[in-house]
């Protein structure tokens, strides 16, 4: 079972701090005797101080604005890693012969410097509301009155120096950024501008402010392409009546053949009539009537006979008067065909020779339907230009439009840049005619005549107090035990619960009485021989450490 630890009672801590109240006394005792003791030796501290104004410009703020309290900080910030660097203190620690011990002793010089860096303190001053002057104060801190004025002066002076030529430098640099912003600007404004004058001049008809007169020329171009092809159709249909006349002169030289080859056929025929004549036919009976006798008479006689000869000479008679026949025949024939050829040939000629007139007119129709073709054809190239061209200005305006949304902020900013160079040229020549800000001694540096450290009182309180502490842990390191143990009435009824009937106190007979307060006073006064003997030591560990040595240079 287990049980919860018993609070402890103001009254039982009271009783605690009694019962331990050397333990707790003689610490205070013995640190407030040692630091008080190292203390009073330590070297006095002394602070001297300027005061630095920042006169405003002497020209009109319009030009030069004066320095605000946070512009002050800053520019401060900025003197202050050059004044405060260690280049610039430690030529000033040899000069004025500075931490004389600690050099002696061999302490680093990186340590010096850091010390005295600490014992320099900048501050702003608050400005005047009436007056608008921003100032600073310089203090340094040493153990020679007169080496804390001599480092104070200088580093006024270093501080004025540096302001010039921060000034100078700032200025100077200022003004080569800016020279060197203002022609980047000028460069990118003026490649944007060739860049615009390319687009220009390459595409000069597909501006778009020229694009209403490549619109109108768009409609001329197209009214004049119907006219052409109105004027082609009136040619095409003009083709097409003189091909329908050829046609007809074709069809009219077909009939002019058919009717030739009819007659001709006739006249033929006429002569083909010729063996249905009757003379024909007698002649041709009479003629078989001889070659039928001459048959005969060559089966009796022989050719050379007077009868055969006759009879030959007859057959010949009758084939010559056939052949005469015949002949008269066909050439009444030939001179009918003949004539039928030449009034069929005139007809046909006069046609022909129409039909060549009517070919020239189709030849000159197409020609002029070729003409009007080209015209067609150059008229149709020219929309098509038109059209690209037309088709190319929102390229070229996106094209220009992006050029100029990059424009204005190229323009804006190099104007921008054009009034900065502007202000830095002023600012170069307030710089050099010392017509801005600069920095002057308001009060010089003081002569110290008191010491402003240590605060020996306040480190001797300090010491006690550190005594305190510790009387406090040695008491708590020989009560916490006790506290673990059951000590009195209220322990026994708390860890046991159970009431308390009677208690009975310790029985001491008055041998053991003063025996118990002999050794009581003789563990005080030891306790005080330690506590004195302690003295000497912790003087000592205070002095090798040199605490407080660090806590007020």
């Amino acid at each position: 079972m287990s049980v919860e630890f018993r609070q402890r009672t103001a009254n039982d801590v009271i009783r605690m701090l009694k019962r331990r109240k050397w333990l707790i006394l003689l610490p205070v005792l013995t640190m407030t005797v040692a630091v008080g003791y190292v203390v009073r030796n330590l070297p006095s501290i002394y602070e001297s101080r300027t005061l630095l104004i920042v006169k405003p410009p002497r020209i009109s703020e319009k030009v030069a604005q004066s320095l605000s309290d946070e512009d002050l900080t800053q520019r401060l910030q900025s003197i202050n890693k050059q004044v405060l660097s260690h280049t610039e203190l430690e030529p000033m620690i040899l000069k004025y012969d500075l931490f004389k011990t600690e050099r002696q002793n061999g302490v680093p010089m990186e340590i010096i410097l850091g010390k005295m860096s600490r014992n320099i303190t900048v501050d702003t001053e608050r400005s005047d509301d009436e007056t608008k002057v921003a100032a600073f104060s310089i203090k340094y801190r040493d153990r020679s009155p007169e080496a804390a004025r001599n480092v104070t002066s200088e580093l006024a002076g270093k501080y004025i120096k540096a302001q010039v030529e921060a000034t100078t430098n700032v200025t100077r640099e200022t003004a080569e950024f800016i020279e060197k912003t203002f022609e980047e600007k000028k460069t990118t404004l003026d490649e944007l501008e060739k860049e615009r004058l390319r687009i220009m001049s390459q595409n000069v008809e597909t501006l778009p402010e020229n694009a209403q007169g490549l619109i109108a020329q768009l409609e001329g171009l197209r009214q004049r392409e119907q006219g052409i092809g109105k004027e082609k159709e009136t040619l095409i249909l003009e083709k097409g009546r003189l091909n329908d006349n050829i046609q007809s002169i074709n069809s009219q030289i077909r009939l002019i053949d058919e009717f030739r080859q009819k007659e001709i056929e006739e006249a033929q025929k006429r002569q083909s009539g010729l063996p249905q004549s009757p003379v024909y036919a007698q002649l041709l009976a009479k003629r078989a009537e001889l070659n039928a006798n001459l048959d005969k008479l060559k089966l009796t006689l022989r050719d050379k006979h007077p009868d055969v000869i006759k009879a030959k000479t007859d057959i010949e008679k009758i084939n010559d008067e056939i052949e005469k026949l015949e002949k008269s025949q066909s050439q009444s024939a030939e001179g009918d065909v003949s004539a039928i050829s030449r009034k069929y040939d005139m007809q046909k000629q006069s046609l022909l020779i129409e039909k060549k007139q009517k070919e020239n007119q189709i030849a000159l129709t197409e020609q002029q339907i070729g003409t009007k073709d080209e015209d067609l054809g150059k008229n149709a190239a020219q929309i098509r230009d038109i059209e690209s061209k037309l088709n190319q200005i929102p390229s070229v305006a996106v094209a220009l439009e992006s050029i100029n949304t990059r424009y204005q902020p190229a323009k804006a900013a190099y104007d921008n840049a054009l009034e900065m160079k502007n202000k830095a040229n002023v600012d170069a020549d307030r710089a050099q005619n010392a017509q801005g800000e600069t920095i002057s001694i308001q009060d010089p540096a003081n002569l110290p005549e008191t010491p402003v450290a240590p605060k020996r009182g306040m480190l001797t309180l300090f010491g006690a107090g550190l005594g305190f502490g510790i009387g406090l842990f040695l008491a708590a390191l020989f009560e916490v035990p006790r506290v673990l143990k059951i000590q009195n009435i209220e322990d026994t009824k708390h860890y046991t619960g159970l009431p308390v009937l009677a208690s009975v106190p310790p029985l001491l007979s008055p041998q053991e009485k003063t025996w118990q307060s002999r050794i009581h006073w003789l563990k005080v006064l030891a306790g005080f021989a330690a506590a004195v003997g302690s003295i000497p030591l912790i003087i000592v560990a205070l002095q090798i450490t040199r605490i407080f040595e660090l806590v007020v240079s």
